[in-house]
């Protein structure tokens, strides 16, 4: 990861993996903060998919929503990775947790949602929107 800072301005840039097609590629994300916080995704040079939220997990999961058949293989894509309030806020919602129903979320769970996984990964977030609500009601019995 290489960050540039200018200001309140940071740049960091990040390489992941996706599959697309059936075809693996190169993936390099960009991810830009001040007031809000805005990404985008180059999959080799040809595509080029752009967002803006609140926090960097906003953003990705506005990414996936932009091409449902791109599967990127990070933990941000687990279905089971859930950003809590105080991640989004303390780490601009590059970390979350990876969660287990039925099991609080736990401080050892914390991963950054661009680290590798290949297991468990969903194109669309709304896999991970319906999985966090099975998991919260999972807790409360």
């Amino acid at each position: 990861m290489i960050t540039f800072r200018e200001g309140n301005l940071s740049l960091k840039k990040i390489n992941l993996t996706c599959m697309s097609d059936g075809i693996v590629h190169d993936v390099e994300v960009h991810l830009i903060s001040d007031i809000k916080c805005a990404m985008s995704v180059y999959i080799g040079n040809k595509c080029q998919l752009n967002a803006e939220g609140e926090d960097f997990f906003e953003c990705f999961k506005k990414i996936r929503e932009l091409d449902k058949q791109i599967v990127y293989y990070c933990k941000g894509a687990k279905i089971n990775v859930i950003p809590s309030r105080m991640t989004r806020q303390m780490t601009k919602g590059l970390s979350a947790y990876e969660t287990t129903l039925g099991v609080p979320a736990r401080r050892e769970k914390l991963v950054n949602i661009f680290d590798y996984a290949n297991d468990g990964l969903a194109s669309d977030p709304s896999e991970q929107d319906q999985y966090e609500a099975k998991w919260f009601a999972s807790l409360t019995g």
